[in-house]
């Protein structure tokens, strides 16, 4: 008799735990639904705010400066390379955009934007650029190099397609063609030994502009 009642209360807490474990089992695969359908809801939502905000890129924190070349720490988001910047400055909950026109760089902890100004478009000659965000691939001696088009806000093509050389207030398309390139070269660099050999032997491309320029940079801060 009492081995009987031992054995149905055994039978009887085996099956109450089954059904706590199936309803426990349920109640998980319900929040796991909703959850999804609310992380889902939520990226539909982000991706269509971006799509209608002009390709918005957040950048995270850096700097930001001014045509009047003062600098100021904040979020920052780029909206689109033709766009504008918006600023959300430390201590402040609200969002500033600025225009091209009042912003001349933009740093992160990785890469620096610039804003360059009236050029050739590398894959359009015939189409000028007011102002446009360009990636910083070099900037030293007065010279700064930087990348026009990138797969990814992160990724510059190196193919030499869409690089931007400046000096001073003048801002020259990389040619990718190598005899343009070759003249484009020797007309600035041409003064340099080595590299007027190098250029006129056809043993330099446009993917090595980067390494061009530092060479010369070197040579002129070394020898004048």
């Amino acid at each position: 008799m009492i081995y009987s009642l031992m054995s149905g209360f055994v039978r009887w807490r085996k099956v109450l735990a089954l059904s706590l474990l199936l309803l426990i089992t349920q109640a998980i695969q319900v929040s796991a639904q909703v959850g999804g359908l609310i992380i889902a809801g939520v990226r539909s939502a982000t991706m269509g705010a971006i799509a209608t905000s002009g390709d918005l890129v957040s950048l995270g924190k850096g700097n930001y400066q001014l045509v009047d070349q003062s600098w100021h720490p904040a979020k920052m988001w780029l909206q689109g390379l033709e766009g504008g910047l918006q600023a959300q400055e430390e201590g402040s909950r609200q969002k500033r955009l600025f225009s091209l026109d009042e912003v001349q760089a933009v740093a992160t902890v990785i890469d620096t934007f610039r804003v360059m100004r009236n050029f050739a478009d590398p894959k359009k000659p015939d189409v000028k650029v007011p102002a446009c965000f360009v990636k910083q691939v070099y900037n030293r001696g007065g010279y700064l190099l930087a990348s026009y088009s990138w797969t990814t806000m992160n990724t510059p093509e190196w193919d030499g397609d869409g690089l931007l050389l400046s000096h001073g207030k003048q801002v020259i398309t990389v040619p990718v063609k190598r005899k343009e390139f070759e003249q484009v070269m020797l007309s600035l660099f041409g003064d340099h030994p080595d590299l007027a050999k190098q250029l006129k032997a056809g043993a330099l491309r446009a993917k090595q502009t980067k390494q061009i320029v530092a060479v010369y940079v070197n040579w002129k801060q070394q020898n004048h």
